[in-house]
């Protein structure tokens, strides 16, 4: 199992949520790690584009994407 190396591209913020861009150098996939205010899950974005995540990202600061629930 390998070990996931992030780069944060961008963050979207709006009161208590934050949602950041990031990029996963090992399995070169986009995702968005979700905080509110702590960190608390990374939803990843497999043949996706940094577009598709930011759009994400936005989506659920603003209200229009739910809360990713995982189990």
């Amino acid at each position: 199992m390998t070990k996931e190396k992030l780069t944060k591209f961008s963050s979207y913020i709006n009161g208590e949520k934050q949602a950041d861009v990031v990029y996963d150098t090992t399995k070169k996939n986009w995702g968005v790690q979700f905080s509110q205010p702590e960190p608390f899950a990374i939803e990843w974005y497999k043949d996706k584009s940094e577009a598709w995540a930011e759009s994400a990202a936005e989506n659920w600061v603003m209200g229009i994407k739910e809360t990713p629930i995982f189990k």
